[in-house]
């Protein structure tokens, strides 16, 4: 029995990484009572699979009536694939998933070096998302999405890359194409579409183009013409404090009097970063979060707003304490450092937004 002992005692690391052998394969053989709900997904072909494939290839010939207010864009491209086989041609049975109405034309049909070719020009408008958040320094890529109509077990289109490529004349209003490429990937519906020879819950992926174009905007001394009024706006309320409306040779009478005039002015000045703003709202529409513009009105009406709690505060002690050097020293405090804090302020906000474009 001692002799059983020592050898088992020789033996510990073996017996011990037999254990842990014996526990990773009971760990993998068992599975969750979850994992028998979860669908089940059609695994994406790999690269070298047997599964038919056709080189799917892109020319941009125009871009235009690009809105991102209406989150569309228009554009012609010429489109063709190239395959081992004509059945497998996926053009005429392809989905242009984000088009409005699109116009095919006619197809050309040619055969070389024993691959089969079709080449059709696709032009329509386009629907996009479009995040205008940092506008005017905000970058765009627009995109033309191509989807086979066989399922990705079935069927697969590649990019043609190196035969892929765009007019460089072109110049749709107010921006400038900076990229252009094709990628390819798959779409994924949570659905079997009713086909009895899949289980419930099964997943359907087919294979994607997508056509990505890349745009910056083209003159963005548009931002100078939105944003002018509010900085007018904030030297105009400096200047009300800059005044000497606490000069000693003028009476209490006449100081109220100047301290109630900068309150209308102040007034017309929310008026004003009021109206802009609608007016900017008109330009830029977006529908996720705010805007750089909407953030640089919101600085503006702050700064007119804090302008009030100062007057008002100035008209306080304009009433209990007549001292006018002091008053005046106060106000000209007030407004420097108001005017450098929304220097600095606006300058961050502007760079933040402009460095994290696109």
């Amino acid at each position: 029995m001692s002799d059983l002992v020592q050898t088992v005692r020789g033996r510990r690391p073996f017996v011990v990484a037999a254990l842990v052998i014996v526990v990773a394969c009971l760990c993998a053989m068992w599975s969750p009572a979850d994992a028998d709900r979860r669908p089940a997904a059609h695994a994406a072909p790999s690269a070298g699979s047997s599964v038919p494939a056709c080189d799917v290839g892109a020319y941009l010939a125009d871009l235009y009536d690009l809105v991102p207010a209406q989150r569309v864009f228009s554009a012609r491209v010429y489109l063709w694939s190239v395959c081992p086989d004509r059945a497998l041609d996926p053009l005429p049975t392809a989905a242009f998933t984000n088009a409005d109405n699109p116009e095919k034309g006619d197809p050309v049909l040619t055969s070389e070096a024993g691959r089969f070719r079709d080449l059709i020009l696709l032009q329509g408008t386009f629907r996009q998302d479009w995040d205008v958040r940092a506008f005017p320094f905000d970058r765009q890529r627009v995109q033309v999405l191509v989807t086979a109509a066989a399922e990705n077990r079935d069927f697969r289109m590649v990019p043609d890359t190196a035969n892929s490529s765009y007019d460089k004349g072109i110049r749709p209003a107010g921006w400038r194409i900076t990229g252009y490429r094709l990628a390819d990937s798959q779409h994924v519906f949570p659905t079997n579409f009713g086909d009895a020879s899949l289980p419930p819950g099964t997943t359907s992926a087919y294979s994607r183009i997508l056509v990505q174009i890349d745009l910056a905007r083209e003159d963005p001394t548009v931002f100078w013409k939105l944003t002018g009024p509010l900085y007018l706006m904030v030297l105009v309320v400096t200047a009300t404090f800059l005044l000497p409306s606490h000069a000693a040779q003028l009476g209490m009478t006449d100081r109220l009097n100047t301290l109630q005039s900068r309150l209308a002015i102040l007034g017309g000045g929310l008026f004003v970063v009021m109206l802009n703003m609608q007016q900017a709202n008109t330009v830029i529409s977006s529908t996720v979060g705010l805007t750089l513009i909407d953030w640089l009105h919101l600085l503006t009406l702050a700064f007119v707003l804090l302008a009030v709690i100062a007057t008002v505060v100035s008209w306080r002690r304009t009433v209990h304490d007549g001292t006018s050097a002091r008053t005046q020293r106060w106000h000209r405090t007030v407004a420097m450092a108001g005017l450098a804090g929304y220097a600095a302020i606006t300058a961050a906000t502007v760079w933040i937004f402009a460095a994290h474009a696109g």
